[in-house]
């Protein structure tokens, strides 16, 4: 076989592998889930499993770093050169990407406590906002701008978590012109109090 076959081959048998590991923590826990389920509902032998990932933990840990990567690309890709001045495009293409993979986030956030993908979301977005090419590079480097983008990203991944939980009763794409209303009323663009620096001249 050649080495193009071989990747090719590897490739297929990873995807039959995730997609396999989706199917089963739609029908049961993560704890009930064995390698060999997964291999058998992927129809791969316990070999091939083996050869590709250590354990289940390693499976599922893999899954979550190829959707952060994923929606970073796509983050990374948007040309809108101020995302602070006109945030709906970047909302957009995070509920876009969740309602496109929501049985695969839904199945990795009922296998554990805490998905890698939502602790990884709100950095995500904090990046957006802060390399916003419309705002002075002094400005983007201050604590109290970049601690309120902070606090509108993590705002932003606890609504997209409520949808998740089924607690937010609307559509994910409503959840993207919510947030473009509320980061457009606090006028995140306008000059920020120098409430750093008034802190530390108290100390």
């Amino acid at each position: 076989m050649s080495r193009k076959a071989e990747y090719k081959s590897a490739v297929r048998s990873r995807k039959l592998i995730k997609n396999a590991l989706i199917d089963l923590l739609q029908e049961k826990s993560l704890d009930k889930i064995t390698v060999t389920d997964i291999a058998g509902r992927a129809e791969l032998n316990r070999g091939t499993f083996y050869a590709h990932y250590p354990d289940i933990n390693s499976l599922i840990e893999s899954l979550e770093e190829e959707i952060v990567q994923t929606l970073c690309d796509l983050l990374y890709a948007i040309e809108e050169p101020n995302p602070l001045d006109a945030p709906l495009p970047l909302f957009l293409q995070i509920s876009e990407y969740l309602e496109e993979n929501r049985e695969i986030i839904l199945a990795l956030m009922n296998s554990r406590t805490t998905s890698a993908f939502f602790v990884s979301l709100p950095e995500l977005i904090t990046r957006q906002l802060v390399a916003s090419s419309g705002i002075a590079e002094s400005r983007r480097k201050s604590p109290a701008f970049q601690t309120r983008c902070r606090f509108y990203a993590g705002g932003a991944a606890s609504l997209y978590i409520a949808w998740f939980q089924g607690t937010l009763h609307c559509s994910l794409r409503d959840v993207a012109y919510i947030l473009e209303q509320i980061i457009k009323s606090q006028q995140l663009c306008t000059q920020e109090p120098d409430v750093f620096r008034n802190q530390s001249s108290l100390r």
